[in-house]
Parts: structure tokens; sequence; C-alpha cells
């Protein structure tokens, strides 16, 4: 696989990571449609009981049989009663949920949106469901990016049932179950194609994006800073894009020879790439990101990963995350001729403190309790890998050799560690 180097990964997960890349991938070169009419539109509703991560929702026939095709597997499907639903006398297509996470937004949400390209005059509205009674004002890159691609104007939010003269239900481009269709990229290159560069805008050509200044994860996540200022001594544009208009992402990834990201959905702006351009993903979390390899895939992106984190516990998408400059990233770096971050990102003060900060913060949010959702389970090598890297970074600490928090000072048994060294 030369589009893709694992070699700055753990063992296992590099080899999690490629069999990622060996399932089937199919290209298809056509997609389904489902055409009813006086066919019911449902927003999400939740169910107690119900094992859907989103909610129940979708598009119900006149018939009263849900369309399958309009379901996102795990995530919206099914149907539920409705005593006196609206109704319109319109033609429209059912787009799907409009999912407030801008990941998930780009890897499905828009995935229905090549039906827009098709050029269908006889279509009113495209339509997408949101939760029940949601009052919600869609705004910042999300509307931006249903303004470039030029369907903003002709979009309709349900947020309750509504039955509409005839309904158009296009499959969804783009599937992790592992296919897509041409169609998924022609949505992305449309939207790029649409940008309007502002005369002030400066290109780079290595660009790195950044989590470290995002207020919702300053709590979860430490050691972020070492990163910055490894890429930024190598001559790499710091970018943090939730500071950036979706104009200026696309603008910056289009002119870049080479794009480095912290892991999580930040790569998945790749898919407004140019075709075979160069990723370099520095992974938060010991398991693989089961959406980037396929996109990878789709854009023929090269794409070096590296394990640049110190995991501790098994934790959930939340943190708590330790980032910094290790062994790995040492690795990566002299095989590409970069320079190391400064040497107090590299201390062993800075270590402790982003230590330090993860057991307040796991404490907190875990007690003392080891996370283990049952979707770990699969994955208990990986964890477990991931572990003892941290284990031989923190040893001391997890093993009670040395205080790490002012409290322990107090404590006999840390006193007693600290004449065992002395007399050593």
């Amino acid at each position: 696989m030369e589009h893709l180097n694992t070699q700055y990964l753990r063992p296992l997960k590099a080899a999690d990571l490629q069999k990622l890349y060996n399932r089937p991938f199919v290209r298809r070169s056509q997609l389904d449609i489902w055409c009813g009419s006086n066919a019911m539109i449902l927003p999400l509703r939740k169910i107690p009981g119900d094992n859907i991560l989103f909610g129940r929702g979708g598009v119900v026939d006149d018939s009263g049989h849900y369309v399958q095709l309009s379901a996102l597997k795990d995530r919206v499907t099914s149907s539920y009663p409705v005593q006196e639903p609206l109704f319109r006398d319109e033609k429209v297509v059912y787009c799907g949920y409009l999912i407030h996470h801008w990941g998930h937004f780009l890897v499905e949400a828009v995935a229905r949106l090549w039906y827009f390209l098709e050029h269908d005059e006889t279509i009113d509205r495209y339509v997408f469901i949101l939760e029940e009674g949601e009052s919600r004002q869609i705004s910042g890159n999300f509307r931006e990016f249903l303004q470039l691609l030029g369907v903003w104007d002709k979009l309709e939010f349900v947020t309750r049932p509504t039955v509409f003269r005839e309904v158009v239900v296009p499959e969804m481009a783009f599937q992790l179950e592992g296919c897509y269709s041409r169609k998924f990229l022609d949505i992305f290159d449309t939207v790029a194609a649409n940008v309007q560069p502002d005369p002030s805008w400066v290109p780079s050509k290595k660009i790195y994006f950044s989590r470290s200044r995002l207020p919702k994860n300053a709590k979860t996540e430490f050691g972020f800073l070492s990163l910055d200022n490894f890429f930024q001594r190598n001559g790499y544009e710091i970018l943090f894009p939730e500071q950036l208009s979706l104009s200026q992402l696309i603008y910056q990834i289009r002119n870049a020879g080479v794009v480095a990201s912290v892991s999580g959905t930040l790569p998945h702006n790749m898919l407004f790439a140019n075709n075979g351009q160069t990723i370099q993903i520095m992974e938060r979390f010991v398991l693989n990101n089961d959406f980037q390899p396929l996109i990878n895939q789709m854009r023929a992106l090269h794409a070096v990963y590296v394990d640049a984190n110190i995991p501790i516990y098994t934790v959930s998408m939340a943190g708590p995350n330790i980032m910094c400059y290790n062994d790995l990233a040492a690795e990566f770096a002299k095989d590409h001729g970069l320079v190391p971050p400064d040497p107090k990102y590299r201390s062993r003060r800075f270590l402790k403190d982003c230590f330090v900060k993860y057991m307040k913060v796991y404490r907190k949010m875990y007690d003392y309790y080891w996370y283990w959702d049952e979707w770990t389970v699969p994955f208990a090598d990986y964890l477990l890998e991931g572990y003892e890297a941290g284990y031989a970074c923190f040893s001391d600490y997890l093993d009670g050799k040395r205080p790490f928090l002012w409290q322990h000072y107090f404590q006999p048994h840390y006193l007693k560690e600290y004449i065992k060294r002395l007399f050593k």
C-alpha cells in the first residue's frame, strides 16, 4: 500500500489500520432512488429502549411502510405513530438528518445532496429532518457549505411529521459499510469550485490543523502545545479550523502540498482536498478512526499516521487525552528531516504537568472505574498496548513510587518511598 505509512503507529494498531484499508470498498456507478406520492417525512424522535443513536425518523410511504433507503444504519431508522401530520403540496427530496457535528455532517449528512447536482427542475424543496420540535439556527460553516453548494435557498427543515405530494429519496453516495460513488466527491468539488478567495489570504505549502484553542476541549486535552511548537518550528502554518471560514479552510487545503492534523474528524476535511495530496495524522486515541481510511482512499491521499499520544487508561471519545513529542513522533521527525520542538515541550516537567491534569480529569469523569463499554471489548489488545505505552512513561507515578498531587505528600506511603530513594 504505497499510499499508507503505518511505521509510526504501535504494532497492533498499525495492523488494525491495515485491515481497515484492506476491507472491500466498492465504487458505485449507479445509485438507487425511491420515489413515492403522499409519503410522510418524520423528524427525529427518541423512543426509550431503542438502540438507535440519533432516534427514529425518515420516510414512510402512503401505505405506512418505512422506506429503508431513508435510514442511516444504527443512527436514524424506523417510524413511529403519528396522529395528525401536516400536508404540503410539493415535490421534495429527502436529504436525511442534518447532524450538528462537523465531521458527521461531512460524511453522513450531505451524502444525498448529489441529487441536487442532477438539476431536476421538478423539485420544489430539498428537505432535512431535525429533532421533533427543535428550533435550530443553521449557521457558521454548516450554512456556508450549503450556500457554496448552491442549495441553501431551496432547503426545508422538518421538525413536525409532514406529508408531501411527492418525495424522492436518493441513496447515500458514501456508506461506512464500504461503498461510494464519484457523485459523493462531486459534492465537495462543487463546494470548493465555488469558493471566492479573498486577496488577503496567503497560501502555505505546509499546514497543520491544531485543536489547542478549542475552548470546550481545554479541560480534557493536554500537551497539544508541544505539537503546535513542533510543526511551527518546521515551517508549517498553524491553523485553528474553528477560527476559519469554510472558504478559508478549503483554500488552505487545496493550496498546500502537505496537510498535517490531529486525528478525529479534523482530517475528514480532506474531502475538500485535491486527489493525491499528503496527509500526516497525529493520533489522539488508542483506536483507529474507521471513516478516515475510506476518505484517504477516495481521494488517493498519501497518509502517514503517527501515535503522538500517551494513553494511560481506556477513555471514551470525550477523553481525556495527552499528546506529546514521544519516541514515535521523534522517529517520524528524523525520517522526514524535521527538528524537535523546544526543550521545554520535551521536558519531564511538561509531561508531569500533563499527567497530573489528566489524572484529575479522569477521576472527575470516571471516578475510580476503568472505562469499558461494550464496543471496546473487541479492541482489548489495542487498549492494553496503549496502556503499556503510558505505563512506560509514567510508571513511577502509577506504581505509587513518586507523588504527583500535593495531598500525596501527607501520606505515609510516599514518605517511605522518598526515604528509600534517599538510601539508594
